[in-house]
């Protein structure tokens, strides 16, 4: 079961440090005042469990506030397993809530499963940090399409091949093993896409975006974070408001397009592959090129024009303030 408990370390520990010290009376009145604040948490067992016979490619759409998403593949139970867990902690600063002002459904229309815990007396939505959180776990097959979205929590996503929409307000969003069209959205977080095959487009207002391993198309923007990229096998279109863009590729199929602002690009590229570069920067760093590799180049103000074995894929890069680094890879 993959669900982290850090709160529930964090909570832990708070309880076991000590809170005051006291000398005589002030010791005496202090034990006979103070009232630990009486918590409860449960996430041990499920609270549902539910087990579905589905056709091929399914649609499994999932919906929860405060807690986190967990979808992965599990093809030998031959359907899809939806294990519901809460974390309830009731203490006299957060105040109690009942589960009963939760709408929680799990239930299977036609060839979807659809999990979804709705706040009734906030119309679906719910305060950062609540005291009752919802986490799901569900075992899917491979040929499943995935709509996944929480307000404040963790997505991950792990082995399905079909249409995935990923979106958080607050949280980490990690897509692995997949395949298709893959659509990751978060407000605050950072992203982790890995070993992806088919077309991704991802975005978010605040992290990082980490690309190892896949081979497609890939979108990628953050306002204010970098983009790694390892191992990219296809084509790529990065751009940053406030960071880095790192790159390095195995094979490039179509193009390379990559900006930022405030920060640098460094691009890594095959050398058995011919490039029509063009850069805009404040500076440029071609020690990783070797000269014989080079058919032609110009260079007017900040723009410069690079052609690598008389070769046509097109590669667009620019940063406002930064360097641009190119390298070959031999």
């Amino acid at each position: 079961m993959k669900i982290v408990n850090a709160h529930i370390i964090k909570l832990a520990l708070l309880l076991t440090l000590p809170l005051i010290l006291f000398d005589g009376v002030s010791a005496q009145q202090a034990a006979a005042n103070i009232v630990l604040p009486s918590t409860e948490i449960t996430i041990d067992d499920p609270y549902i469990s539910e087990f579905f016979q589905v056709g091929s490619s399914p649609k499994i759409s999932v919906n929860t506030i405060n807690g986190n998403i967990d979808v992965y593949q599990n093809s030998a139970i031959n359907g899809v397993q939806v294990d519901l867990y809460v974390e309830r902690s009731f203490s006299l600063w957060s105040g109690t809530r009942n589960l009963d002002n939760f709408r929680i459904v799990v239930q299977k229309r036609g060839n979807q499963i659809i999990a979804s815990v709705e706040d009734r007396s906030r119309g679906g939505s719910s305060r950062r940090g609540g005291d009752v959180q919802f986490h799901f776990v569900v075992q899917v097959p491979a040929d499943a399409s995935t709509d996944l979205r929480t307000i404040n929590g963790n997505i991950d996503l792990d082995g399905a091949n079909g249409i995935h929409y990923l979106q958080n307000q607050h949280g980490e969003l990690s897509v692995k093993n997949s395949s298709g069209e893959i659509r990751v959205i978060s407000a605050t977080g950072s992203m982790d896409l890995e070993s992806l095959r088919g077309t991704v487009f991802a975005k978010t207002v605040t992290g990082d975006i980490n690309i190892a391993d896949n081979e497609g198309e890939v979108r990628v923007r953050s306002t204010s974070g970098s983009i790694f990229v390892e191992r990219m096998n296809g084509d790529l279109a990065a751009a940053t408001t406030s960071g880095d863009i790192i790159t390095d590729f195995t094979d490039v199929t179509s193009g390379i397009y990559l900006e930022t602002v405030s920060g640098n690009v460094h691009l890594a590229i095959p050398s058995d592959n011919g490039y029509d570069i063009k850069g805009r920067a404040l500076r440029f760093d071609l020690t990783g090129v070797q000269q014989t590799s080079i058919s032609r180049q110009s260079q007017r103000m900040n723009e410069r024009n690079i052609v690598l074995r008389d070769g046509d894929i097109p590669v667009q890069m620019a940063t406002v303030s930064g360097t641009i680094r190119v390298s070959e890879k031999h």
